[in-house]
């Protein structure tokens, strides 16, 4: 909530800011820069198999429950954009690419937790969220109103993050798995757009983004004392984010 009050507080005062006397020609192309805060969510869904099959269904579902995970990360984010804008009598309408840095990551571990069916084995869950970096292009459709311009934004996005879970038992059943993706998914949204001068703006823009999913295995860690007959752990596990971003743009 803090990160978000920072940035409102930026907004509001870049557009108290005094604009310049004639309305705003949005036509033509810019660059920017941004910054802000993003919010971004993964669930994680475990099948088992192979070897997986003699234990007890009590045991499967257990382990299912448990190592299946919903993480959440909520960090800043930053980068840069490039677009044009066509004023189309009383439309803007336009074309952007941009680029972010995304911060931070999340790694979850239950420690050893006994299973109910057999309570002298446990099991320790971990599970893992980093999304790296996020790439967009994006249609515009926009009303200007004097010197701001409010719009609605909606395209394609890639997001590329590192996902993964690992299991350890203390029998030392011992697996991981774990993938640096290219989610790629849908991207949704809408903004404000203030002119200060005909060269200079600012914005705040939200976007939302469902960026499907990806699947992996786990495999057996060096020293795992069970490896074969074989278990096997399939995972698949989505990615969407939340992004509030402030953004200054400089048009030619």
């Amino acid at each position: 909530m803090k990160k978000i009050a920072v940035l409102a507080a930026l907004t509001a005062s870049c557009l108290a800011a005094p604009a310049y006397a004639e309305d705003a020609e949005w036509t033509g192309a810019y660059i920017g820069v941004h910054a802000g805060y993003s919010g971004t969510k993964s669930d994680s869904a475990v099948v088992l198999g192979g070897q997986w099959s003699t234990e007890s269904a009590a045991l499967r579902n257990e382990v299912v429950s448990r190592w299946s995970a919903q993480q959440s990360l909520d960090d800043m984010n930053f980068g840069a954009q490039i677009g044009y804008n066509y004023n189309a009598g009383g439309a803007v309408i336009g074309l952007e690419a941009d680029f972010s840095i995304l911060n931070g990551e999340n790694v979850v571990s239950t420690g050893p937790v006994p299973t109910t069916a057999f309570p002298s084995l446990t099991y320790n869950y971990g599970n893992r969220l980093d999304p790296k970096n996020q790439f967009s292009v994006k249609a515009k459709l926009g009303a200007p109103m004097g010197n701001t311009l409010i719009y609605a934004h909606g395209g394609w996005a890639w997001t590329r993050a590192e996902v993964g879970a690992e299991i350890l038992s203390n029998g030392n059943y011992s697996k991981e798995g774990r993938v640096t993706e290219t989610f790629d998914g849908f991207t949704v949204g809408a903004g404000i757009e203030h002119k200060f001068s005909p060269g200079v703006s600012a914005r705040i823009e939200y976007a939302y983004t469902d960026q499907g999913d990806v699947t992996y295995t786990t495999s057996y860690r060096a020293g795992s004392s069970f490896v074969t007959p074989a278990y096997t752990e399939t995972f698949t596990q989505d990615l969407r984010s939340h992004a509030v971003r402030l953004g200054i743009n400089f048009h030619f």
